[in-house]
């Protein structure tokens, strides 16, 4: 274990949702503030689009933490490739609905049903799906469409709402494909992509790690910031793993600081430096020299 050697009193670079280690940007409180508004103002769905490892899933448990501080019940699953009625079913579950639905259109007229039947006593709830690009396959974007177009009666108290909240969280390849649901793209009413970190800010995100956990930031010397970022290319859960394992090379060595060679060795171990590479390459390919 390193962290004894790094006068650290924990592990900084989780991959998991901790408070304590939770780095922010602007980017970040700006776009978390428009989805909380999405939420409290019971708008229908929003859309969280980002590179993988970027923070769309911290995003989603932050949403999950502020809904259930505000009593709101809140539902969270992985979309499935051609999975729509296990998700269907799944979700009859989170509503205690029975959930033995053969076909996809049974288990949608079951809710269509439940809101029928239900309608002094039905509550909005938070649907957050993740991996959500997958919805591009089979029957994804109709389960998702049919799930906006749910209703919560009006009452003598108060206007007809949506009986959900959806928060449709997925890679970039989700815009293309969404592009032809036009029906679904229009009942999207924010629409937000998570950048990765620049260079400065991933400096910030290291420093921030470490100081969460008592440790020194000057641990990494600010030539292996610079190769953190370069083969990390700012995405978070990179950051982690380069990071993570660079503190473990440099106790294996017994060196003084992180040094940008051991960075290097770092991405070497992680594969990161193979990835780097492959995307240099997809660019060069992409740009062809002119003749």
């Amino acid at each position: 274990m390193y962290t004894a050697y790094w006068n650290l009193n924990g592990l900084p670079f989780l991959n998991v949702v901790s408070d304590r280690l939770i780095y922010m940007t602007e980017q970040h409180k700006e776009g978390i503030a428009r989805l909380y508004y999405l939420i409290d103002q019971e708008r229908i769905a929003g859309l969280l689009t980002g590179a993988y490892g970027v923070g769309k899933t911290m995003t989603l448990e932050c949403l999950h933490r502020h809904a259930t501080k505000t009593r709101l019940p809140v539902i969270r699953i992985d979309a499935i490739p051609d999975g729509s009625l296990p998700m269907a079913r799944h979700i009859l579950r989170c509503l205690d609905l029975p959930d033995h639905a053969q076909t996809l259109p049974e288990a949608l007229m079951s809710l269509q049903a439940h809101c029928q039947r239900n309608s002094t006593s039905l509550t909005r709830s938070l649907l957050l799906i993740d991996e959500a690009h997958h919805l591009a396959v089979g029957d994804g974007f109709y389960l998702a469409h049919h799930l906006c177009n749910l209703r919560i009666p009006a009452t003598a108290k108060k206007e007809e709402i949506p009986l959900f909240t959806i928060i449709l969280a997925g890679t970039n390849e989700i815009r293309p494909a969404l592009a032809r649901h036009e029906s679904l793209r229009r009942r999207i009413q924010l629409d937000w992509h998570l950048e990765p970190l620049t260079a400065a800010q991933t400096t910030e995100y290291v420093h921030h790690h470490l100081r969460a956990v008592g440790g020194d930031i000057w641990v990494f010397t600010k030539e292996a910031l610079g190769a953190v970022y370069t083969y990390s290319l700012g995405v978070p859960r990179s950051i982690n793993n380069l990071c993570d394992t660079a503190l473990m090379l440099g106790f294996a060595a017994q060196s003084p600081n992180v040094t940008e060679d051991i960075v290097k060795q770092a991405a070497r171990d992680t594969g990161l430096d193979v990835l780097l590479g492959d995307l240099a390459s997809a660019q060069d390919t992409s740009h062809p020299p002119s003749s």
